[in-house]
């Protein structure tokens, strides 16, 4: 075996286990450096490619390996994360702010994701809920404070997040969701 040989079958294993670290570690770098977190990432995903490519050109077994395991990680990784192995949504909707925005998706099997996005990170929260005619009830933590309330009211087309000392639904700028699909039973 040449030293061409062992280099590429090492760069290869260097700038995957650095590209993996990155790509799993790209929330908690979005939340450090935000959006210069892309950068590391492009850079040893490219870096990756080019000596995996270059381990296959010089048909390197070590290097095929060492890529083929990386790129199995990575696709493994985003199948499990992915719909497939998820529940049917069976609600979908949006609080839209001017800087940001709240994304709730109920599923079939009584789990929930709440998503709070804005300009600069996103946070995810997901848990348990329950339905008790057009109310939906959160058993887990949805939110970072009580901005969002344990239990929230479907209305027509809106889930009303809060009610004027009256009992009527307040329909303000960012006080309620917009839904955009609603397969849920007894929803009005």
């Amino acid at each position: 075996m040449t030293d061409k040989n062992t280099k590429y079958h090492l760069f290869t294993l260097g700038t995957g286990t650095l590209f993996l670290t990155t790509y799993f570690l790209q929330d908690y770098l979005w939340k450090i450096i935000w959006f210069f977190a892309v950068i590391p990432l492009l850079l040893l995903g490219i870096a990756f490619f080019v000596f995996f490519v270059l381990s296959m050109t010089d048909r390197n077994r070590k290097g095929i390996i060492i890529g083929i395991f990386v790129l199995g990680i990575i696709s493994t990784s985003e199948l499990i994360n992915s719909e497939i192995f998820k529940s049917k949504k069976i609600l979908e909707a949006t609080l839209m702010d001017d800087l940001s925005a709240i994304h709730l998706t109920l599923r079939a099997d009584n789990k929930f994701e709440m998503v709070s996005s804005n300009m600069f990170n996103e946070d995810v929260y997901k848990g348990n809920y329950h339905t008790l005619g057009n109310k939906i009830i959160f058993e887990d933590k949805r939110y970072s404070n009580d901005f969002i309330p344990d239990t929230l009211t479907i209305i027509g087309d809106k889930i009303i997040v809060r009610f004027d000392e009256n009992g009527n639904p307040v329909e303000d700028f960012a006080t309620y969701f917009d839904i955009k699909k609603n397969e849920i039973k007894n929803a009005p």
